[in-house]
Order: structure tokens, then sequence, then C-alpha cells
């Protein structure tokens, strides 16, 4: 069964088990050496402490920094003359969507610029969070249909990227304590791992992980 990591202050973490195995196969020297902490904004127990991050997170890892991408698989089609709420999956997010979160349609390529917006307003509704983004908030005339993903934008605007660029995916859940003001976690760059028991990863983020083999459970 697939393990996790508590994450506390300081390096010291504890390896639990009873999760479904989400990785099919990791190969020996596919784990970064070193891992990293959680990239913080602003306050790491605001944002992190008592959370899971989980395992097939799309990550950054540089200068032993883990900045986590979020990704959002959308679940009902978004007219964009009409709609001013995009709906997408609850389901297995390591960071929720919350009020001021920007979004963008995950571009054709990491390095594409599209239109971003900020969320107003968040509700979680039948296993669906419901993001007010307003109309035409990715584009004039631009529709989202369901099963695309957004991922975090760097900032609200017509010239927008990718808010970081995946250099790997979490190798096992790390289960952040309430006291911990710290959390080292670990990318695997090269491996096989189950599609369908991870969170929702655009295909320009497969595009720049070609190491990994993306396998349906």
């Amino acid at each position: 069964m697939e393990n996790f990591d508590l994450g506390v202050s300081g390096s010291e973490q504890k390896i639990f088990g009873g999760r479904t195995p989400i990785w099919r196969h990791i190969d020996n020297d596919g784990i970064e050496a070193i891992g990293g902490n959680l990239k913080v904004v602003s306050d790491f127990s605001a944002e992190y402490a008592g959370k899971i991050i989980l395992a097939g997170a799309p990550v950054n890892l540089t200068d032993r920094v883990i900045t986590i991408l979020p990704t959002y698989e959308v679940t009902d089609n978004y007219a964009a003359t009409v709609a001013t709420v995009i709906k997408v999956n609850a389901y297995g997010l390591t960071i929720v969507p919350k009020v001021g979160g920007v979004i963008m349609v995950a571009p054709a390529t990491v390095g594409t610029t599209g239109t971003a917006i900020a969320i107003t307003a968040v509700a979680l509704v039948s296993n669906k969070y419901e993001l007010t983004v307003g109309a035409a908030a990715f584009g004039s005339g631009v529709a989202v249909a369901a099963g695309a993903i957004l991922v975090g934008a760097t900032a609200a605007g017509s010239a927008a990227s990718i808010a970081t660029i995946p250099t790997g995916l979490v190798r096992r859940e790390v289960k952040i304590a309430t006291v911990a003001d710290v959390a080292n976690v670990a990318s695997v760059y090269c491996g096989d791992i189950y599609i369908d028991r991870i969170q929702a990863i655009p295909a320009c983020v497969k595009a720049v992980l070609p190491q990994i083999h993306f396998t349906k459970g």
C-alpha cells in the first residue's frame, strides 16, 4: 500500500500506510536526491498546517524549495457569454481553490501565455467547487468544456503564465502536523503513475515530465 509522510517542525517525519497506491513503479534513480521544503508565501501555519500534500501532485523543485502547481478538472461546460461560475471536481485536491486564487485554462505548452482570472467566491456543492469568475473570464468568446483542466497562474490578466513549471510529482502523501513550521517533500521525475488516482494533470505538464509514464489504473 502507498505510504505517506507526516511533516513536522524541523526535518522529522513519520511514515504511515494504508492509502491506495498511486505509483505503479518508480525507477531506482527516479527520485530527486534531495527533496525540498514547501514554498511559503506568507505564513506556513496558515498555508499548510494540518493539511495533506497528496501523492502525484505536480511540483517544481528548485534550490531545495517545493512549489505546488494547483490543477482543477472542469466538471460542467462553461459558456463564455453566459456563465459567471465555473465548476471543478472537488475530489483529491492538494490545493483547494480559494478567493483570490488565480486560475487559467491549461495552456498548450508551459511557455504559452493566456488569460487568467482571480476567483471572487468559492462554494462547495455536491462534490464540486463552484468558482465565481465572471463572464468571459478566460478571454472574449472563450468557452471551457467539461473535462478541461485549469491551472494556477502567475497573475490575473491577458498575458498570464502557468504559476510554476513542474519538475516532478510528489512521491508520497505528506500529512503536515498542526504544530509544523516546515515540511519536506520528495519529488519523482522518473516512474510510472496511475493517472486516474491523482489530481488532474494537463498535457502541457505531461510534456515537461517525459520520464514519467501515466497509466490508467
